[in-house]
């Protein structure tokens, strides 16, 4: 269930094994947080959002209404306790502990899109790397300390001490851009075009694709689900897939279970720029104004944001506004006079930070793949990769790091 980038690449892989799948969409294919992610694809960016110092950044967001990581106050059941969760993964261990898993994934991301490009999928994807950014020392400092114990991560990526370092990498960023680390392996994917290049290969593939079609119940038998209810239609399984971002929490509950995820906000913006000069030369992410940039064949994307409990997306004029300021000042020769409408969407954000990909607590045929934040694209063909060795019985004991049933021995 569902077809955004997660439960498509899902299909996608379980088809390859020799499945026969069917897919369910509430709405239409890739209508959800896919089609307006930040479009890179990431080796690096293993460090989950709750990370040590997050608390005052957020707290200081509800009060500003500015910051990469703010919190919306609602009395929705269970959202209390999913705050304190996440409260307790920005302690240092947590965060140890979280990063390592997400690495797990972050290893299979260059194989996993490797495999589509060798299979004749079609997409838009570039080899441009990804830069962050700082304007001051102390900042850059701080962001290299965060490598500090995982030496794996720090491999991946170059250090860029000194203004000429960073704008030999793009020199059409401001020269206020003194400092920065250059991640190579980093590439761009367009993700509408690999929706698109997924579904075909899906459809080709003899894939049930059912879209408009919610889901209004499960039949069961025991620990198992037998069959999918959409309205009047009937889907019998033998195996079922909840990844419905952030949709799978009501789903479980029709299972009666209770999935630890819940929406985060966020926004973007596409601005079109016909020459190709006048375009970025790598994906970046800014430490001081928190916006990612993206150049695609057409332009660029911006986005931002992570706004835990936002339950109806929206960008208000004055946060585009904001948004173009922050782009303006990071690249202050971009030409803004063909910028499309806002975009905003609800990401699936789990308490920890860290995907939950696992087995639906209480049935042993039927798994959940939610969580994912800001790193759906970058996850999808890993979090396939796990669900495939899931279903088939024969995953490694390390692939538990990202088990709902972590958040069971927490409460116990």
């Amino acid at each position: 269930m569902g077809a955004g980038v997660i439960g498509l690449a899902a299909a996608y892989e379980l088809m390859k094994a020799g499945h026969d799948v069917t897919v369910l969409e509430a709405d239409g294919y890739g209508k959800g947080p896919s089609h307006g992610n930040a479009a890179l694809v990431t080796s690096v960016l293993s460090f989950p959002v709750p990370a040590p110092g997050t608390i005052p950044v957020a707290a200081k967001a509800v009060l500003t209404g500015t910051g990469a990581v703010s919190v919306r106050p609602h009395v929705q059941p269970g959202y209390l306790s999913f705050l304190l969760r996440m409260a307790l993964a920005t302690r240092k261990s947590e965060f140890v502990k979280g990063t390592l898993a997400q690495d797990i994934m972050t290893r299979m991301v260059s194989d996993g899109y490797g495999e589509y490009l060798a299979d004749g999928l079609k997409f838009e994807m570039h080899e441009q790397g990804s830069l962050h950014t700082f304007t001051h020392r102390e900042a850059f400092e701080a962001g290299l300390a965060v490598f500090d114990g995982f030496d794996r991560l720090r491999d991946r990526i170059r250090v860029l001490d000194g203004p000429e370092a960073v704008h030999r990498v793009d020199p059409t960023l401001s020269p206020d851009i003194l400092y920065g680390y250059y991640a190579p392996d980093d590439v761009q994917v367009e993700p509408a075009s690999l929706m698109k290049a997924l579904v075909g290969a899906l459809v080709d593939g003899g894939v049930n694709l059912v879209e408009h079609s919610p889901v209004t119940g499960f039949r069961r038998s025991g620990d198992r689900v037998v069959s999918v209810i959409c309205d009047k239609t009937e889907f019998p399984a033998d195996h079922v897939v909840l990844a419905a971002g952030v949709a799978t929490r009501e789903l479980g509950k029709k299972l009666g279970v209770s999935v630890p995820v819940y929406s985060g906000g966020g926004y973007s913006v596409d601005v079109n720029i016909n020459r190709a000069e006048l375009r970025p030369r790598t994906s970046i992410i800014t430490d001081d104004t928190h916006i990612a940039v993206t150049p695609l064949a057409w332009g660029l994307r911006v986005s931002s944001g992570m706004i835990i409990g936002q339950t109806h997306p929206k960008i208000p004029q004055s946060v585009f506004n904001g948004l173009m300021n922050d782009l303006r000042q990071a690249y202050p020769h971009v030409p803004l006079d063909d910028v499309e409408p806002g975009w905003a969407g609800l990401r699936p954000m789990s308490a920890d930070g860290v995907p939950i990909v696992g087995h639906l607590p209480g049935y042993v045929n039927t798994f959940v793949a939610t969580g994912h934040a800001m790193l759906g694209l970058t996850y999808a063909p890993p979090t396939a990769r796990v669900l495939h060795a899931l279903i088939d019985g024969v995953a490694p004991a390390d692939y538990g790091a990202f088990s709902m049933r972590r958040f069971q021995r927490a409460a116990a």
